[in-house]
């Protein structure tokens, strides 16, 4: 497998992960969690380590959020919002008037405070294939920890955006398992994660599939408030640290052919069982984890210039910041689906609501 390194010009000679010197988190990371609960919109909702489901409505504050929740508002089929019809192909095309149908993965969006995500159909593809997962948790010894995952389904592939949705589901649901029952937020867990991915994905395999069966990209990246950034990723999905310090940096390393987007890795059941990348970094100091999609970084690939556009806005209301990362990339053309999910560190836990 070849390794292209894809080096900030502005990320300094000893740009790299684990680079950083050891900081002191900037808040107690015992501190709970101020949440809204992404199922009800109770807000108010503390989450420390007793707290398994949202006191207003048993959401499980465990489960991974991806932006596709909120249940369907109709029962039968749905009209054509052109002409009204209702019959509407597998490809979301009406039969009637052939106009294409917006779908709720069309865009995406999550805002859960520490954690937020958007995920965007772009302006030329005719779905969204990227899906993501994010969400906090709490540590049964009270530590505060972020889980961030974006996938890219592979469009040559069969139903890329199956392949994207299960692989980001895996992958979060195993990390905030481990997590809350107290395991290790390592490098040995991630690699666990990045599997349990793959074995999803390669689930979905059908013989019709003609040797193409679905695939997607991954990366993943766990935040902890008091032990760094531990990432994972297969694929051209990136991560990135950005701050406004001057140590801006792309923290993964596609895995493609130089100078082209034909990846070498991926999930999948033709995926060769690749040895996913894991790493760990200690930022040096405050800033932003953001993970994406290449339909962010085929406009603005430089560290310097997505923590020009994020800060300073990401480190305190991070779903304002991707909103305008994901807004760069439609008005530069949008050709790609976009996703951005933006993880301020250290893991912010704000104080409890007045009584």
């Amino acid at each position: 497998m070849t390794v292209d390194v894809n080096t900030d010009a502005d990320a300094g000679a000893n740009a790299g992960p684990g680079t950083g010197p050891p900081v002191a988190p900037a808040v107690d990371p015992a501190v709970p969690l101020l949440l809204t609960c992404p199922n009800c919109n109770a807000t108010d909702l503390v989450m420390d380590a007793g707290s398994r489901f949202c006191e207003e409505c048993g959401y499980a504050l465990a489960e991974p959020v991806t932006g596709e929740e909120e249940p369907p508002v109709h029962s039968g089929p749905k009209p054509c919002v052109s002409c009204g019809a209702t019959e509407i192909d597998d490809e979301g095309y009406c039969i009637d008037c052939g106009d294409l149908q917006p779908r709720r993965r069309d865009r995406m969006e999550v805002d859960l405070g520490v954690v937020a995500g958007i995920s965007d159909r772009g302006l030329r593809h005719h779905r969204n294939e990227d899906s993501m997962a994010l969400r906090p948790a709490v540590a049964p010894n009270g530590r505060s920890v972020v889980v961030a995952v974006v996938c890219d389904g592979v469009s040559t592939s069969e139903r890329p955006d199956e392949a994207s949705a299960a692989a980001v589901s895996a992958a979060a649901r195993l990390l905030l398992t481990a997590i809350a029952s107290g395991a290790e937020t390592g490098e040995d867990l991630t690699t666990r994660a990045v599997r349990a991915a793959d074995a999803a994905v390669a689930a979905l395999a059908r013989d019709s599939d003609h040797g193409n069966p679905p695939a997607c990209t991954y990366v993943s990246a766990v935040v902890g408030a008091d032990t760094g950034v531990t990432l994972g990723w297969l694929g051209d999905s990136r991560a990135y640290w950005l701050d406004d310090a001057g140590s801006s940096r792309q923290l993964t390393r596609d895995d493609a052919e130089a100078g082209s987007h034909a990846i070498e890795a991926w999930l999948g059941a033709d995926s060769g069982e690749p040895e996913p990348h894991v790493v760990s970094f200690l930022p040096p100091g405050p800033g932003v984890v953001l993970v994406c999609s290449d339909g962010l970084w085929n406009y603005v690939d430089q560290a310097a210039d997505l923590a020009a556009l994020a800060l300073p806005a990401a480190a305190t209301d991070p779903h304002a910041a991707a909103v305008r990362l994901v807004r760069t990339a439609l008005d530069a053309g949008g050709h790609d689906n976009i996703t951005a999910v933006l993880v301020p560190y250290p893991v912010q836990a704000p104080a409890e609501p007045a009584a």
